[in-house]
């Protein structure tokens, strides 16, 4: 396997798996007021980008995938098993960095099921800020931390302007190369029976690749939109 393949599966691997236990972990939190006697489940439909905006920005598709999350919750005596399937899309784009050529800048697009009862929609991931959203990203992120602000600016994603939030941290982005990155987080947007959370991160040291991240928060599509 080559170096770049290398730092690829690692890079994407861990930083997405991270989002998606992290609007998992939160959507699932709060299911415990459903019960019944069969098993609950909720699915998102697909968020994803454009092959255009692919080709324009230079990114590439790592992988779309759905992640799945089964818990059981008692309540009032009554166990009841949740399944929630969230939608991961994942991409990445190489570069550069301290003279050795990695796939070091990633954006993903997380896709998770607003899981609406009587009316009441209780996916918290709606109410996340998106420090809280980072902060979670950190806390399955074992290559990342040192998390500070960085500021806060609007972009439309999916239509809405929403609130994008402007991160740094240290990182480890390839097996023995550490650099500090930029990420940039968006708060939960409402796409039909779904919320959708984009980021995405690059090292400091390409700066020029926040317009990048911006194109690709602004071309989200959702099929359920």
């Amino acid at each position: 396997m080559s170096r770049e393949a290398l730092d690829r599966r690692t890079f994407m691997r861990r930083t997405g798996a991270a989002l998606a236990l992290g609007g998992a972990g939160a959507t699932s939190g709060c299911l415990g007021v459903i019960t019944g006697s069969e098993p609950a489940e909720f699915s998102a439909n697909v968020a994803s980008v454009p092959d255009s905006t692919l080709e324009s920005t230079g990114f590439e598709e790592y992988r779309v995938e759905p992640r799945e999350l089964t818990r059981e919750f008692t309540v009032a005596g009554q166990t009841r098993e949740v399944v929630v399937t969230n939608q991961l899309a994942q991409y990445d784009k190489a570069a550069e960095v301290f003279g050795e050529r990695l796939r070091a800048s990633m954006f993903v697009a997380l896709s998770t099921p607003a899981v609406e009862v009587a009316g009441q929609t209780f996916n918290p991931v709606a109410e996340m800020s998106t420090r809280d959203i980072a902060r979670r990203m950190l806390t399955q992120y074992e290559g990342i931390d040192n998390l500070q602000e960085d500021g806060e600016e609007t972009v439309a994603v999916l239509g809405t302007d929403t609130t994008v939030g402007r991160f740094t941290a240290d990182a480890t982005i390839a097996e023995g190369v550490s650099t500090e990155v930029q990420i940039h987080v968006s708060e939960a947007v409402r796409a039909g029976g779904d919320f959708v959370v984009t980021v995405g991160a690059y090292p400091s040291l390409l700066s020029g690749q926040g317009d990048d991240v911006r194109t690709m928060m602004r071309s989200v599509t959702h099929e359920g939109a």
